[in-house]
């Protein structure tokens, strides 16, 4: 059954990452993200049941030595907590986990359609869309934010229902290499 949810959450994913390879090669004059730029990834993320045991797996497949790397970085307490911290999954720039980055890493830099209350608000990385004004890009061009979450959450629910855990509890990510945190 945990590889049936897994399933549906690859192929939210795969949607997402069809929208983001769509809107990257309509607009690619206006969006600097690519390979190596790693700006957004200076936050220490908490992620969702279903997140956190998708990057667990993954993690588990990697080589014996970026495992090492990876728990001595968690270990020696080279995660600050400030704003601007890296990405405890980031060598060199690029992401040991890309193929299994959570949502949040796959959708920074887009232009974002929010929605906060009765308010809506476009929003893209600060790097993105410098000279093109967001207001004239058409809604099919935005990721809207609620409707994604909406999705995730609801695939969570469902894993975590059937892990026996709480569905909105989050699990940091620079756990990840602790053995001891099993999902």
């Amino acid at each position: 059954m945990a590889e049936e949810i897994f399933r549906n959450y690859q192929k939210l994913l795969n949607k997402v990452d069809e929208f983001s390879s769509r809107i990257i090669q309509k607009y690619r004059k206006n969006i600097s993200c690519g390979y190596g730029c790693s700006d957004c990834c200076q936050q220490n993320l908490n992620l969702l049941p279903l997140e956190y045991s998708f990057l667990q797996e993954g993690f588990a497949l990697l080589p014996e030595p970026i495992k090492k790397i990876l728990r001595n970085r968690a270990a020696q307490g080279l995660l600050d907590y400030t704003p601007y911290t890296p990405c405890l999954l980031l060598d060199h720039g690029a992401c040991v986990l890309y193929e299994r980055r959570p949502i949040i890493c796959r959708t920074h830099g887009l232009p974002l359609f929010i929605t906060e209350g009765d308010k809506e608000r476009r929003d893209c990385c600060p790097k993105n869309f410098t000279s093109y004004c967001l207001e004239f890009l058409p809604q099919t061009d935005f990721l809207h934010l609620e409707r994604l979450n909406t999705i995730l959450i609801t695939i969570n629910r469902v894993f975590a229902s059937l892990k026996r855990r709480e569905p909105g509890i989050r699990l940091a990510l620079d756990n990840l290499p602790d053995s001891n945190i099993i999902f």
